[in-house]
């Protein structure tokens, strides 16, 4: 039910339904304050909104009727009216092409609306020359339930008139033709298609031909669409197993992601949660910019952690080997850098070792030997140094007890 007490009782399936795939025109009654009543923008996607307060405007007919058929803008214009009594709603509805939501405080049951109109008292929650049960809202419903925030709903909203442009020029450049409607069509249930090429007929005012959606084109399009699912469930579980092995090393891997992403990716094409969710990001580059494989320069700088200067451990190493190798990712100079960084350190550690030792030999006395304990700073050789000691103090004790 519908409760019309703020802006968000406005996100309702009825409305997107009315405004956005019907494009048809909205009178609301008795009084709404407009602030409320310009949640419903959010489903004006395709025009440019003009706010017109009628008491001060005397000519408000004359001024909609030369705004609405004499813009230069790309976009058509959209009219959020109030304050308006029945006679210049009458009047208003005489005016061709228009499109508007308007609001009113008189009681306008009595009003005769024309077809392209649709009224609704907030007080009845009733409608007037809308059919509630004869639209099917399954879409608008998915939408609206599917989206944790205006932003969201309104970018999904916003990729359905690009995608219904889209439609049109391809229909357009070839009427007869439908095999591209499943490839524009790829991100919506097919349930869904007929709803978005009626939009594309009442937003450009075009007559589509009969298209038949249940011929070999949808049939491909869904085995395509399988296929897809399962490339994203597949990279799905690579974020996983990235994300999971080492917390340093997933860091340095979300940075790295969010760095090719402003260096390489164009923000216009990603929805707002690949902008700012990293696993949606992650799996946008592998089907579109990576579907063949991860570039080597994004590892080479992953691997070498060129975001945070983090230095690796032999440890940590081993974990970046082990994520390598489970992603199946068979780039042998990326895993060469890798081992090549594993036995520098271990080459290190020997060394130290080894010094310490030749040290501890050359001392005559523990006690000479504890006067040149190396900084703890370098710890490699500081522990090989203790060991040392102590293997020296236990040789001692041996050859104490043997006397």
């Amino acid at each position: 039910m519908i409760i019309l007490d703020a802006g968000i009782d406005l996100i309702a399936p009825e409305f997107l339904n009315i405004i956005f795939f019907e494009q048809k025109n909205l009178i609301i009654y008795p009084y709404i304050d407009l602030k409320h009543l310009h949640a419903l923008e959010l489903f004006t996607v395709g025009f440019n909104v003009i706010d017109l307060e009628s008491t001060a405007l005397y000519n408000l007919k004359d001024i909609i009727q030369t705004e609405a058929n004499n813009s230069y803008s790309q976009n058509k214009t959209f009219f959020f009216v109030y304050n308006l009594s029945g006679v210049k709603i009458k009047e208003i509805m005489e005016i061709e092409n228009i499109r508007c939501i308007l609001n009113s405080s008189e009681n306008l049951s009595n009003l005769k609306l024309r077809q392209n109109f649709v009224a609704f008292n907030k007080k009845t929650k009733q409608f007037f020359n809308y059919n509630e049960k004869s639209n099917k809202l399954d879409f608008e419903k998915y939408l609206i339930s599917s989206s944790e925030n205006y932003t969201i709903l309104q970018d999904r909203i916003q990729k359905i008139k690009m995608d219904a442009t889209k439609l049109f020029m391809e229909l357009n450049n070839n009427p007869e033709s439908t095999a591209n409607i499943p490839k524009v069509l790829k991100d919506y249930n097919p349930k869904f298609w007929h709803k978005i090429l009626k939009f594309v007929e009442l937003y450009f005012n075009v007559k589509l031909p009969d298209l038949d959606l249940r011929n070999k084109d949808q049939i491909n399009f869904q085995s395509k669409k399988n296929e897809g699912q399962n490339q994203i469930k597949k990279y799905a579980e690579e974020y996983t197993q990235i994300l999971t092995r080492n917390k340093i090393i997933a860091k340095e891997f979300i940075q790295s992601l969010h760095e090719y992403r402003c260096n390489h990716v164009n923000p216009r094409n990603l929805e707002l949660e690949q902008l700012y969710d990293p696993q949606k990001l992650y799996i946008y580059l592998r089907t579109h910019h990576w579907s063949k494989e991860i570039p080597k320069n994004f590892l080479l700088d992953w691997i070498q952690m060129k975001n945070s200067g983090y230095k690796l451990n032999q440890e940590e190493l081993n974990d970046f080997i082990t994520i390598i190798k489970d992603l199946g990712l068979k780039n042998d100079e990326i895993i060469g850098k890798l081992e090549d960084s594993m036995n520098n350190i271990s080459g290190a550690n020997h060394k130290e070792v080894k010094k310490a030792k030749v040290c501890n030999k050359d001392e005559k006395t523990i006690n000479e030997s504890i006067n040149i304990i190396p900084s703890i700073k370098n710890f490699q050789l500081f522990k090989a140094h203790i060991l040392s000691l102590l293997n020296d103090i236990e040789l001692l004790i041996d050859n104490l007890n043997k006397d």
